[in-house]
């Protein structure tokens, strides 16, 4: 029995309003959605890591950018607790105590957010799932969200002109009603451009966040 999609746990807020219909000769052309590159494992901690994964991500693939950027992140710690400890004084063991814990507690709050939409959410959750598996090392939360993006409306040449060909033949028939006459006299004034049609369109698509830090 194949298992049921991580995704069917999730709860999502509906956004998206019902859309004016747009003409056969408009196809709707998706825009990939824009991300801010991803930063250096090396950079700080005021720097967000965050990766973003597509449907076609190799899971393990994704796995291993986390891990090293938690692993990086607790070379960062125990750079800074050794400098610490260099500083003070010798065999001062509360010091050395105190030093280690604000270190522990600055590498839990440094998170790695795995990000998704769409198709692709699937991916991240088993992404935190692998990650919750060795629960004994790592945390891992799960948040969800939506994301505002942006389409084009691509008009299609060649189908326009058979469109408005097809809606003059019709309107030259004399056999429809008044109302579906007028109807018609508006496709065609549509279809010839006297009526300006939206160049794009916006729309909302749910997102997941996967935060990933070590315990």
């Amino acid at each position: 029995m194949t298992p049921a999609p991580l995704t069917k746990t999730l709860e999502f807020e509906k956004k998206n309003q019902k859309m004016p219909k747009l003409p056969k000769h408009v196809k709707v052309k998706k825009r990939p959605i824009p991300h801010p590159s991803t930063p250096s494992p090396y950079s700080g901690s005021s720097s967000p890591k965050t990766i973003y994964v597509s449907s076609s991500s190799p899971t393990m693939g994704v796995v291993k950018r986390v891990q090293k950027y938690l692993r990086a992140a607790e070379n960062r710690a125990t750079a800074k607790l050794l400098s610490g400890n260099n500083k003070g004084k010798k065999g001062d063991r509360r010091n050395q105590i105190t030093q280690l814990a604000q270190s522990n507690e600055a590498l839990k709050k440094e998170e790695v957010f795995v990000k998704a939409t769409g198709r692709a959410m699937e991916r991240a959750l088993k992404v935190g799932k692998w990650f919750e598996a060795r629960g004994e090392e790592y945390t891992v939360s799960v948040k969800t969200g939506s994301v505002l993006v942006v389409d084009d409306a691509v008009e299609e040449s060649e189908r326009l002109k058979k469109e408005v060909e097809e809606a003059k033949l019709k309107d030259g028939n004399g056999d429809l009603s008044k109302s579906a006459m007028r109807k018609r006299k508006r496709a065609v004034a549509r279809l010839e451009g006297e009526e300006e049609l939206p160049e794009t369109r916006t729309r909302w698509v749910n997102m997941v966040e996967v935060a990933v830090s070590l315990k």
